[in-house]
């Protein structure tokens, strides 16, 4: 007879899920075990065995973060069409109703103002960035063959900047028009890449 299935994997996403939120609304100082039990819906004990420790709930958070990243990243270069990808992928990366969460990215954020005193941290944020910006700067080169890789970097460095900038500011509710200036400027970034043809 077999048991039942474990529900593990299912309670470590609802408690990461929790961190995240907490991570966002508190900071990463601030959250705490107690705060991402209420958040999550379960009993406290249960949050620390699948966190841990503050040290350890900091690396779960920065494993869960950052492969979270690395997944969408990978997601939105396989979604792109092969007709103006370009196009496509400003689109799918300023579409509100697509992508990165705020809290993701508030989270990725306090990570990030954490790395300045842990150099691992530090090295896995930037390799995540700079991955993020390497997959993108791949989807404009293969795009724009034409373009130089000069051209095709600095254009992908503009982008991930102002995907960045509207993403970590949507708990602000900036008015729609500041996210359509930064969209329309990413737009026109990769636009210019079509004048090395």
């Amino acid at each position: 007879m077999m048991g039942r299935p474990s529900n593990r994997d299912e309670r470590y996403e609802q408690v990461m899920q929790a961190l995240v939120r907490c991570v966002a609304r508190y900071g990463l100082e601030g959250a705490s075990l107690a705060q991402v039990a209420t958040e999550a819906g379960l009993t406290r004990p249960l949050v620390r065995y699948h966190l841990g420790n503050r040290s350890e709930m900091t690396l779960a958070l920065q494993a869960y973060v950052l492969d979270s990243f690395d997944s969408q990243t990978d997601a939105l270069v396989e979604a792109l069409p092969k007709a103006d990808p370009g196009t496509a992928l400003v689109e799918l990366l300023f579409d509100d109703t697509c992508g990165t969460s705020p809290d993701m990215v508030l989270a990725l954020a306090a990570l990030t103002a954490k790395a300045s005193e842990e150099v691992e941290l530090r090295d896995a944020c930037r390799a995540s960035v700079l991955n993020f910006e390497a997959a993108v700067a791949g989807a404009l080169r293969g795009a724009y063959p034409q373009a130089g890789a000069g051209a095709v970097d600095a254009c992908a460095h503009g982008v991930i900047a102002l995907y960045y900038n509207v993403s970590s500011l949507r708990p602000l509710e900036m008015p729609a028009t500041w996210s359509e200036t930064a969209r329309g400027l990413a737009v026109k970034l990769v636009r210019e890449l079509e004048d090395y043809s």
